[in-house]
């Protein structure tokens, strides 16, 4: 009784720890994005402002900021309507298709995810170049669809290979036809898988700078990484203006993933334990 007492006390404690290093860095961001222009440079550092102030928001919150926002909202969610969507069907299509080359097809899949993007993004944006859709939001949404639906097909996969096919074949004897049986049987139970793999690609896309700072070239079309660069100058930066930014870029992902944590955990574990 005392060992066990004593293992679920040291697990606390362990969890405590993990919680306070993983929330150490979002406090400190929300500290300095309260003080004045000087205090960041105060020594000793203080965790706290001893005169909190929202002016670093008011500042940051300029045009230019709401246009960041705007575009990464429709690359965003552009990018989880196509994604999901195309992963859905794949993962469909791999889970219920009696072909002898479908293991063949899941292998490359999974080598799909293996390659970072830095090794891609040449042969994309020659591509892009060609068909002329550099500096819009369709090269930022295409690039993004390339790299995400890979790892959604293999979520999804998981998720569905765990679906019983025997509600499928009731349906279709009841006269439903592949269609039906796929919109009316298949998409509402997989309805955790689907929320999954949508926060998953969110929050990839939300906060993607290499293909936006790549593939734009106006700030007009610029999303909020590669604006958050606007507060790095050449003699210094304005590290109360760039908390504040970055405070504001987070919340967005933030408050979708605490809404949607069950469905989301639900999802990832339910595609993890087969496929």
């Amino acid at each position: 009784m005392r060992q066990s007492r004593a293992a679920r006390l040291g697990l606390m404690l362990l969890q405590l720890l993990l919680a306070l290093i993983v929330l150490l860095p979002f406090f400190w961001m929300v500290s300095v994005s309260l003080k004045p222009p000087t205090e960041p440079f105060a020594i000793p550092a203080r965790l706290w402002p001893d005169d909190p102030t929202i002016d670093n928001y008011v500042t940051a919150f300029r045009p230019e900021f709401r246009t960041y926002f705007l575009n990464s909202l429709v690359v965003s969610l552009s990018t989880v309507v196509i994604t999901v969507t195309l992963g859905l069907l794949a993962a469909y299509s791999f889970t219920r298709a009696q072909l002898a080359a479908i293991s063949a097809l899941v292998g490359l899949v999974v080598l799909a995810q293996m390659f970072p993007h830095s090794a891609i993004i040449i042969p994309i944006y020659k591509m892009m170049r060609g068909a002329n859709l550099l500096n819009t939001y369709w090269s930022l949404i295409l690039a993004y669809v390339s790299v995400t639906l890979p790892v959604a097909i293999w979520m999804l996969r998981g998720f569905l290979l765990k679906l019983p096919a025997a509600l499928e074949e009731s349906a279709a004897i009841d006269g439903a036809g592949p269609l039906r049986v796929f919109w009316d049987i298949v998409v509402p139970l997989s309805r955790p898988g689907l929320i999954a793999t949508a926060v998953y690609v969110l929050i990839v896309t939300w906060q993607e700078f290499l293909f936006a700072l790549s593939f734009t070239s106006t700030k007009e079309m610029r999303t909020l990484p590669v604006g958050l660069n606007d507060f790095i100058g050449q003699y210094g930066i304005r590290y109360g203006e760039l908390m504040a930014s970055s405070v504001m870029v987070s919340l967005p992902v933030m408050a979708v993933f605490f809404f949607l944590q069950r469905y989301f955990v639900a999802g990832i574990t339910a595609g993890a334990v087969k496929g």
